[in-house]
């Protein structure tokens, strides 16, 4: 399967320091009463990408997180398990992950099909399957979110996503525009079904040139690594890349099966 990459966004609670609700509101002169966090976090990485590409009201938009709102599922406990107290309206409201796709959809001015979907593994790869599925249908352009908050405190992302509790967690949402149309495209993206042992995997990079690198739950491969983790950072990596003109291989593990994004820069 082939996509191509229009442009893109991205940011890091570790590399930027921003008020974001702050900014929604002074600069993209946009209402945030009624949202969280998480929200706010897609939100603006939507108009970082809104500022760099043009988009379509028929666009798709699709959005995947490694949990998804943790936050607010946190707050739902203790309001009814914790604190005998009925849940707040607005957050069982948040509670919803299509209520995230509504306001990212609302920001952006798009209409068209908007799906808020969680794989257990690959969450950011299987989401791109769907997507290339679903364009290659109806022959439209599509937007993906990825997104990973970091609650308070941590410890709880890192028992739920199975990593060391040494290991740190950023937050981060990445976004790009995705086509079948080659026309003005930044990169070139390629990926399949196919999951591979340590073995087939090790076979297969033998033929690759360029930058290889791994997702850090990728232990058993002498790769270059990210120290910091979000499920997300498949995404990520493909944003670095395209940042630096770069072709790229990405490698993602989930017990001991192996899956890989082959990116090639077209700038």
């Amino acid at each position: 399967m082939k996509l191509y990459i229009k442009n893109y966004s991205s940011y890091r609670s570790d590399n930027d320091s921003v008020e974001i609700k702050k900014v929604l509101k002074q600069k993209y002169k946009l209402d945030t009463r009624r949202q969280d966090e998480f929200i706010h976090l897609a939100v603006y990485g939507a108009q970082l990408l809104k500022e760099k590409v043009d988009i379509s009201e028929d666009d798709e938009l699709y959005l995947t997180s490694g949990i998804g709102n943790i936050d607010v599922v946190q707050r739902t406990n203790t309001y009814i398990y914790e604190e005998n107290q009925p849940l707040k309206l607005f957050d069982f409201i948040n509670l919803l992950g299509n209520t995230t796709s509504y306001y990212v959809a609302a920001s952006l001015g798009i209409s068209g099909k908007n799906i808020f979907q969680i794989s257990d593994n690959f969450t950011y790869i299987n989401s791109l399957v769907s997507l290339y599925a679903s364009i290659s249908n109806s022959k439209k352009n599509a937007i993906l979110c990825a997104i990973d908050l970091v609650n308070t405190p941590d410890e709880v992302i890192k028992r739920v996503l199975g990593i060391d509790e040494d290991c740190e967690v950023v937050s981060s949402v990445n976004y790009q525009k995705f086509s079948l149309d080659s026309d003005d495209a930044m990169a070139e993206l390629e990926f399949d079904l196919k999951s591979y042992s340590l073995e087939e995997l090790e076979t297969l990079l033998l033929s690759f040139e360029g930058e290889v690198s791994a997702s850090v739950r990728c232990e058993n491969l002498k790769l270059k690594k990210e120290t910091k983790m979000f499920e997300t950072m498949a995404s990520y990596a493909l944003n670095e890349a395209i940042g630096k003109s770069e072709d790229l291989i990405y490698v993602d593990c989930f017990e001991d099966r192996y899956k890989i994004l082959k990116l090639k820069s077209l700038r």
